[in-house]
């Protein structure tokens, strides 16, 4: 038995793997960008090094991802933060100044604008409790809908200053969750309404994957620049406008995020009636 040959070929093993541990030791746990050198061949230590190497990829793109998910959470908690405290502060210098004179204080019309700006904190508490149900894990169970008689049931229930034009066509099916289909349609709507100037219009056509759904109006419209940021939380082109109007600045984040969640889009255009147009594409159901 050679035992000095034993100790070199040990040796020989540990010494790789010894400096393999040290440079995994100096990566820097806020740092995940640093790889291990790969050394040649296609032996145990090269394999271990690039498991290794594919593995401190996924905790960088972990990490990162969650770093995004605490950013925007940080956010959207100080945005709705801002938006509810609007509507209370109104509240609060309203019933102080009542409380200071009371001998002149119109009791109807402080009682009618307090119920608005309650209404308005419980429409955007309804609308932040959607939003946490969206990001939830749990897909909510799906099923045939008909777009074509959902458009024209929700319609029908609506009294709107811009009677909307339809263009439907007809039996346009796909897998979704009823509510929130119908939640997005009156979204648009309610966006539509609160910019048109004389004219709504909603069309419904489908290619052969797809159905495509656009809510239009002859508004301003929304500037190139703007048309992805619309879709962010609490974002108004036109912040006074809106909230003189009733909108919450969620509306067109939930639309957006429904869309997502099944596996559709939603997306913002210069409509044929000078405003914009709101395109929603959802899968078509699969043939039975």
């Amino acid at each position: 038995m050679n035992v000095f040959a034993d100790t070199a070929d040990i040796g020989q093993t540990l010494g790789p793997i010894q400096l393999l541990r040290a440079q995994l030791a100096a990566i820097n746990v806020s740092d995940l960008s640093t790889r291990i050198p790969q050394p040649p061949g296609r032996g145990e230590i090269a394999q271990l090094v690039r498991t290794i190497n594919h593995t401190l990829g996924r905790l960088e793109q972990a990490k990162a991802s969650t770093e995004r998910a605490l950013q925007r959470q940080r956010q959207f908690a100080s945005d709705a933060s801002h938006e509810l405290r609007t509507p209370l502060a109104g509240l609060r210098v309203r019933l102080e100044e009542a409380q200071m004179h009371p001998c002149v204080t119109d009791l109807p019309d402080l009682i009618g604008h307090a119920l608005e700006d309650l209404d308005r904190v419980q429409d955007i508490m309804t609308d932040l409790l959607l939003l946490a149900r969206l990001g939830a894990t749990v897909p909510q169970a799906t099923q045939h809908v008909d777009l074509t008689n959902l458009i024209r049931t929700e319609i029908s229930r609506r009294t709107d200053l811009h009677p909307a034009v339809l263009n439907l066509a007809d039996r346009v099916v796909v897998d979704a969750v009823p509510g929130q289909i119908a939640r997005v349609l009156t979204n648009l709507l309610d966006n539509a309404q609160r910019h048109a100037t004389s004219q709504v219009r909603v069309r419904l056509r489908h290619s052969a994957t797809h159905a495509e759904l656009a809510v239009s109006d002859d508004g301003d419209g929304v500037p190139p620049a703007d048309r992805e940021r619309i879709f962010q939380r609490f974002v108004r082109l036109d912040a006074a406008r809106s909230r003189d109007r009733g909108g919450t600045g969620l509306g067109l984040a939930i639309a957006r995020d429904i869309a997502t969640a099944h596996h559709g889009t939603l997306h913002v255009h210069q409509a044929a009636i000078g405003g914009a147009s709101f395109i929603l594409r959802l899968p078509l159901s699969a043939p039975a």
